[in-house]
């Protein structure tokens, strides 16, 4: 009972034996007695226009009806009588009372052996009463083949019931059945196993729904192993530089101010690279998961990107950068935070990859409704195809001349998941002569 084919089975095998219990119901309330029912409606139907009188064809009227007649005037006299009247002495005895209850129902008579059935009815026509006789013989044969066509219909309904119950589940169950061996594949850590989708309804979507599970469930162990083999190696490069100096500089150039101090730097920069990469872990974990809820304010934007870009004029500096900023006037509505956040990344890439003593230009153009922000730099060009991937996490395009470490890898996904959840256009631009990260935001 707890397989769902079986279950199917004898659902199937419970619904026909329901059908089959109706048409026996119907049959025995319903339709026992509808051949009489039909009869006497004929014999009333032919009744209905007889005249008792001296020139009525009896005769014809019993031909045409197979039965038996017994005609009675005004007075209750017999004024005709069918040779070989069934029950005659019966008939004959009761003339006054069937007089005066002509119109009634309908009698039945039983010889005395039991071995014959008649029915009565007797009906007021014009001119007197008209008692008709007639045999059960014919509805009794009547009823006795009904019922033996409905032991046989019974019969192959049944095996019928029991051969298609047998064929449907296992077709509606094969497909569930399917699907749930799949559920335990993914659960088991196959996310490889697919399931053919045969059909359009509601099962055919599920096994289409399961199957772009176990896709995205491939994805998110590969990104997982990815992330963790990233973050190690990301990790075990600033520790082992931080450990590998503090050793020497304890060890070997303590006494040596000069090479303290570069040692020091060293490991200031490692501790700070070290701190990013783990910042830029937590912050892209916390986009991910949607931890943090959207603070939508108004804010003039070209006061925002003024004050980022005074952090960076200083790491701009370094390398004889200059950084332009044009905005037109207007605010935008975005979380201010995230703002930050999210030309501060995009700021910070363009530094890194720039040439020395060239211009990063940093722009607020408004669009219609919009207002677009971008920041181009001159520098190696991304490749066609790298483009589309380089907002994955972890990835760098491989360009020459970057400047200032390798980065942590997280920038621009954090960026893309922001721009995301905002649900704003963002895009990038790369040729020989510049390279332009954009996004647009709503202008208020």
């Amino acid at each position: 009972m707890k397989r769902i084919v079986t279950k199917l089975a004898l659902a199937f095998l419970g619904m026909a034996a329901l059908a089959v219990a109706l048409v026996w119901l119907v049959q025995a309330v319903l339709l026992s007695d509808s051949y009489l029912n039909q009869r006497v409606a004929t014999i009333d139907e032919a009744v209905q226009s007889t005249v008792i009188a001296p020139q009525t064809d009896y005769a014809a009227l019993e031909s045409a009806l197979n039965v038996s007649l017994l005609a009675l005037n005004a007075e209750g006299s017999v004024v005709y009588q069918s040779d070989g009247l069934p029950m005659r002495g019966q008939i004959v005895r009761r003339v006054s009372e069937l007089a005066q209850t002509a119109g009634g129902g309908v009698e039945y008579l039983q010889t005395e052996t039991e071995e014959a059935r008649y029915a009565l009815v007797s009906r007021a026509v014009a001119g007197g009463t008209l008692i008709v006789v007639f045999s059960l013989v014919d509805v009794t044969e009547a009823s006795r083949v009904l019922l033996q066509q409905l032991w046989v219909i019974t019969a192959v309904l049944m095996g019928a019931a029991l051969i298609l119950s047998l064929v449907l589940s296992r077709l509606f169950s094969r497909p569930v059945v399917s699907v749930t061996q799949a559920a335990k594949a993914l659960a088991a850590g196959d996310y490889s196993v697919k399931t053919p989708v045969r059909s359009r309804d509601e099962i055919g979507q599920l096994t289409q729904a399961l199957n772009e599970l176990g896709d995205e469930l491939g994805k998110a162990e590969e990104l997982r192993r990815e992330l963790i083999a990233n973050v190690s190696h990301e990790l075990r490069a600033p520790l082992t530089i931080i450990r590998g100096y503090a050793e020497t500089l304890r060890d070997v150039t303590w006494p040596n101010e000069e090479k303290r101090t570069a040692q020091l730097n060293a490991i200031c920069d490692e501790s700070v690279r070290l701190g990013a990469l783990v910042s830029d872990i937590l912050d892209y974990s916390r986009l991910q998961s949607g931890a943090d809820k959207l603070e939508l304010t108004d804010f003039p934007l070209s006061d925002a990107l003024g004050e980022i870009i005074r952090g960076f004029e200083l790491a701009a500096g370094r390398r004889d950068i200059a950084l332009e900023l044009s905005c037109d006037e207007g605010e935008v509505r975005f979380d201010r935070a995230q703002m930050v956040q999210v030309v501060s990344n995009l700021l910070d890439n363009a530094v890194h990859h720039a040439r020395e003593r060239s211009r990063i230009r940093i722009r607020g153009e408004k669009r219609g409704a919009c207002m677009r922000v971008s920041i181009e730099n001159v520098g190696d060009p991304i490749p066609p195809d790298e483009l589309p991937n380089i907002w994955d996490r972890y990835h760098r395009a491989p360009r020459v001349g970057e400047a200032g470490g390798l980065g942590t890898g997280l920038g621009l996904a954090i960026v893309k998941s922001i721009l995301t959840r905002h649900g704003v256009n963002f895009g990038v631009e790369s040729d020989e002569k510049k390279t332009v990260f954009w996004f647009e935001t709503v202008s208020q």
